[in-house]
């Protein structure tokens, strides 16, 4: 099979929430150690562009869940409470990564006056 043949497999796969018995046992069946490889390099992939983790200090209210998912259309957002996190939020997505949060706008401060020295 062909690599953008299992780009797009991968991709129909996380977009359908995954494969059913009978199509994993296809893939097992018919797909080279290498191919299967590929294959999964590419559905961790998928997943981790589709999805949206919302890591956040405290408490995050309602409204704030709708706007922060409203704000990233087509992802899949995870919230989960971050007791790292003195204050704020930080959202990934794919290899971003948006640091709201008290220690990483500190972070930035710290590295820009050393930057500046």
């Amino acid at each position: 099979m062909k690599r953008l043949q299992i780009k797009e497999l991968a991709r129909a796969a996380v977009e359908s929430g995954g494969l059913s018995d009978k199509d994993f046992q296809w893939v097992l069946g018919n797909f080279s150690r290498n191919e299967l490889k590929m294959f999964a390099n590419m559905l961790a992939w998928e997943v981790k562009n589709k999805t949206l983790v919302v890591n956040y200090a405290g408490e995050i209210s309602e409204p704030d869940k709708k706007r922060i998912t409203s704000l990233f259309a087509g992802k899949t957002p995870e919230f989960k409470r971050n007791e790292d996190l003195v204050a704020g939020v930080r959202l990934e997505y794919g290899d971003f990564v948006l640091d709201y949060s008290v220690s990483g706008i500190i972070k930035r401060i710290l590295n820009s006056m050393r930057e500046s020295l």
